[in-house]
């Protein structure tokens, strides 16, 4: 049986929608008879069946790097955590195509579920690996499948670990963050899903008057700010602001007779902070500003934080907290 004449129009075109080797997207046309849209759909089954096959081989191997990824909008947010073996796969632009999907579509699985409809300002719902790997894509492709495919191409076991969805409703506002971004992230990345090795959502509100007249430019800034405390600082709770002018508990006891090399007088103005506060959110040093705390610059731009969440790549899961 003679093999029908590849149209050389056509490989072209399959290579581009794919991105498979030359001599794959040959055979598929062989097999279709020059049928464009039947020999992409063999393609990407028989990469879906490699993928599984691959992936089957490597479940048992740890997966210690990867990515933390968001998107987020003001009033809808996802952070994803996507594990690979190494540092080196972390970085290839399939691998980060990969989390960018899954990203995206833990984002549009959020907008679309109704219980976070109208019924509260604010709610964050959970998701599990297990969870995620039955989530549909844009192609109604689940997540699992996606991720198969991916492990047959970069030749490592991948694990979607675990996800969080944001949702708000004005005047609350939500914000994300990921640090560092990788080198050699694609450009096209950069402005639809963060990818880093941590990431924050925040969510907060601003108070006081001309809530609905503030500067959005300003909000959304703030909210990039804190994230980026968050981030880098890792509070444990969002905890309660306390006034440097307040005089700590021991001023409030009975006054004892001074001791040989000690002074009477406890100054008022100190405020002797216990050691937890170094992990309450509103007690820490500004990261961007150590001069103030962060409650002070939440007092000074008329905001507050109403709850938040961090994650860092291969941590402990537990670890991971909200505000």
């Amino acid at each position: 049986m003679l093999r029908p004449v590849i149209e050389k129009s056509a490989l072209a075109k399959l290579r581009k929608n794919t991105g498979y080797s030359f001599s794959k997207c040959k055979e598929a046309l062989e097999k279709h008879s020059n049928d464009l849209s039947q020999a992409e759909k063999w393609l990407k089954e028989q990469a879906q069946t490699h993928g599984w096959e691959k992936a089957t081989k490597l479940q048992g191997r740890a997966t210690a790097q990867g990515l933390i990824s968001v998107l987020a909008s003001p009033t809808n947010a996802v952070m994803v955590e996507t594990n690979c073996e190494t540092d080196f796969v972390s970085r290839n632009k399939k691998f980060q195509h990969l989390v960018q999907k899954i990203t995206q579509g833990c984002y549009h699985f959020s907008a679309e579920q109704p219980e976070h409809t109208g019924k509260t300002m604010l709610s964050s719902v959970p998701l599990s690996g297990d969870q995620l790997a039955n989530l549909p894509l844009a192609e109604s492709r689940p997540i699992k499948d996606e991720t198969a495919v991916s492990i047959g191409e970069v030749g490592e076991n991948i694990k979607n670990r675990r996800a969080v969805s944001f949702r708000a409703t004005a005047p609350v506002r939500l914000a994300g963050f990921t640090h560092p971004l990788p080198e050699g992230t694609a450009d096209k990345l950069k402005d639809v899903v963060q990818m880093g090795r941590y990431g924050a959502i925040v969510a907060f509100k601003p108070t006081g008057q001309g809530q609905e007249t503030r500067n959005q430019s300003r909000m959304q800034e703030i909210g990039r700010q804190l994230c980026q405390h968050i981030v880098g600082m890792n509070p444990r709770e969002i905890g309660q602001m306390k006034s440097k002018l307040e005089p700590p508990p021991e001023a409030e006891a009975p006054a004892q007779p001074a001791q040989p090399g000690q002074e009477g007088d406890i100054d008022p103005t100190v405020q002797l902070y216990p050691e937890s506060d170094e992990t309450t959110l509103l007690n820490q040093e500004f990261l961007l500003d150590p001069d103030v705390t962060v409650g002070e610059f939440l007092l000074e731009n008329a905001v507050e934080v109403l709850d938040f969440i961090r994650y860092e790549c291969g941590e402990e899961i537990e670890s991971s907290h909200h505000g």
